[in-house]
């Protein structure tokens, strides 16, 4: 090897020309020389030069180290032969009040084609940390090559694998060479290489019990060791083993359960590192909970067969939400079961199944005869079984016949697009006391209808486990005999005033005659005692007339005298006797 060797190295160097100040500023306006390079991606000896400058400056001198100038701007320039060479940019303003003035020098290297430039490449040995490989990716004529490690050790392979004595930081120097030539093929790259302590395997797992599993005592394991494992190994006390990083398993016997987990990280069939880990799993209580459906004073099919079929559904209760839990179809004596059911709160719904001989005849009703899931009883399967969890639905009103009809559609809260239609959503009929008088279903597209319903005026809201819904009221009378657009919200959470919810309590009419001359009546459907009070308004919001009418519960007609209104189109406005408004129509005086 030679005794030494000659290295070009890049390097930058900021300087001002010696006896010179071009720092001095002629004017209260400074200039500030700075400039960058940068070779062209395609030809390394053309260099671009950016001016980064700053101050008010109309000049610029460049001075590219090989004898050649510019007063461009951001110029670029050829050179001939590759080297290092001293660039300097000269800045400055010589108009009054602005007269400025500054160099700067920068010493750039510029790599000819078919010279050398070093530069390497390494990885960490994946089973030991502290042993490097390093891949020479240097480029040029070169037939020799020098690394330095930083810790004293050398090398003259080409690609070399060096361990080093312990973890740190170290400075690994690679000079690239051509022995024949070293005053044209030399040059130096240097690097810090970090090493740091390979980490150690340390098992860990977490257990869960799977609520929402059919079978008892199913638990959920899901390893969260650390140090990268890639083996695993999971034994049971019932003799069961897994070699995966997740495991779910069923308890055959409830009670306190051994389970182990071991963990290997290997790499090229080498033991990087291992560890285990043993905890031990309680199952959890199970129980029993059933009733009987009824359909009036007995259950169904209870004694003798009654022609139904019944579907319970259980909800387990998680906070605020309803989890479906399980689903019965039974007939034999009325009677629906869950078994084995995980220790907890829960609510039962049933009611009979479509072509069942009571179907339509009794609501769908939770434990033990609430209507909605709001008013259902929970049932706790905390302690004991619930073998006595019946349900008394309330009957539905007796048919009747009429020629209005309701209809709409169910869909979720703030729905844009018919993929938001609610299939299967319980649609239930109140009269205008709130009492409940018919359901229905929506169909596969969340369609509704609810038909041959006598005049008068109603509610309409939607039965959903575990969703919210508003009540909307409907008028039917000769004029409106249909109202086939609804549009039934069902929300994730509460709606504001679901639980204080304010019934209007009255219906109103439509205006008749309306144009009117002389007068003008309204029909009112009241649900309860109250005072109602009457404005007309010009268009323009102006009150033309206003008065008040208690009202007693039933139906109503008020008639209203327009002998002192002109001619014109008037807003007929009805509030209640606090000012929450019940309606506004439109009247025509002639």
């Amino acid at each position: 090897m030679r005794a030494f060797f000659l290295i070009f190295i890049m390097f930058t160097v900021f300087f001002k020309a010696p006896g010179q100040s071009f720092d001095v500023v002629d004017s209260p306006t400074a200039c500030d020389a700075v400039f960058s390079s940068n070779p062209d991606p395609l030809n390394p000896m053309i260099i671009h030069f950016q001016d980064q400058s700053s101050g008010q400056i109309n000049h610029w001198q460049w001075s590219f180290g090989d004898g050649t100038t510019s007063v461009l701007q951001n110029p670029e320039h050829t050179y001939n032969v590759g080297g290092t060479y001293f660039v300097c940019l000269t800045v400055s303003n010589s108009e009054p009040g602005n007269i400025c003035h500054d160099v700067s020098c920068v010493a750039i290297t510029v790599h000819q084609p078919g010279t050398c430039v070093a530069d390497y490449d390494y990885s960490i040995d994946p089973v030991d940390s502290q042993k490097i490989h390093f891949t020479d990716q240097s480029s040029g004529n070169i037939n020799r090559w020098h690394w330095d490690f930083g810790d004293g050790s050398v090398s003259s392979d080409r690609n070399p694998i060096h361990v080093f004595p312990q973890v740190g930081k170290f400075k690994v120097c690679l000079t690239a060479y051509n022995a024949d030539s070293v005053s044209v093929c030399n040059d130096v790259k240097c690097d810090s290489v970090a090493l740091e302590p390979t980490p150690g395997c340390h098992a860990r797992f977490t257990s869960v019990l799977d609520s929402m599993n059919a079978v008892p005592n199913t638990f959920m394991f899901e390893s969260n060791s650390t140090g990268d494992p890639n083996k695993y190994h999971w034994s049971f006390d019932d003799g069961t083993t897994y070699d995966s990083k997740h495991v779910v398993h069923h308890f055959e016997t409830a009670g306190t359960h051994q389970v182990c987990l071991v963990i290997r990280k290997e790499l090229h069939g080498q033991l990087v590192c291992a560890d285990s880990l043993c905890q031990s799993i309680t199952t959890a209580k199970y129980f029993d909970l059933g009733g009987h459906l009824f359909a009036g004073d007995y259950p169904i099919n209870n004694p003798t067969s009654t022609g139904d079929t019944g579907v319970a559904y259980l909800f387990r209760i998680n906070g605020t939400r309803l989890i479906p839990v399980d689903t019965s179809f039974f007939t034999q004596l009325g009677y629906f079961a869950f078994p084995q059911k995980l220790n907890g709160y829960y609510i039962v719904k049933a009611g009979v199944t479509s072509g069942s001989d009571h179907y339509l005849r009794y609501f769908p009703s939770y434990f033990l005869g609430g209507l909605t899931w709001k008013d259902a009883v929970s049932i706790n399967l905390s302690d004991n079984n619930a073998y006595l969890s019946d349900i008394h639905p309330a009957p539905t009103t007796e048919a009747t016949f009429g020629l209005g009809k309701v209809s709409g559609t169910v869909i979720k809260a703030n729905s844009r697009g018919a993929s938001d239609e609610i299939p299967h959503a319980e649609v239930i009929l109140y009269d205008a006391q709130l009492k409940p008088l018919l359901f229905t279903f929506s169909d596969q597209s969340g369609k509704f209808e609810l038909s041959n319903l006598p005049y008068g005026a109603y509610y309409v809201s939607v039965e959903y486990p575990g969703k919210y819904a508003r009540l909307t009221a409907v008028w039917l009378d000769a004029t409106t005999q249909v109202v086939d657009s609804l549009r039934l919200e069902v929300f994730n959470h509460d709606v504001t005033g679901i639980s204080d919810l304010r019934i209007v309590p009255v219906f109103t009419g439509d205006l008749f005659p309306n144009p009117a001359t002389s007068e003008v009546s309204l029909t009112l459907e009241v649900t309860r005692a109250t005072s109602l009070k009457f404005e007309i308004k010009t268009m323009t919001g102006i009150t033309a007339w206003s008065g008040s009418r208690d009202c007693q519960a039933g139906s109503a007609l008020v008639t209203i005298p327009l002998d002192q209104l002109r001619p014109g189109l008037f807003l007929f406005i009805i509030k209640t006797k606090d000012g929450f408004p019940v309606n506004v129509k439109k009247l025509v005086k002639f």
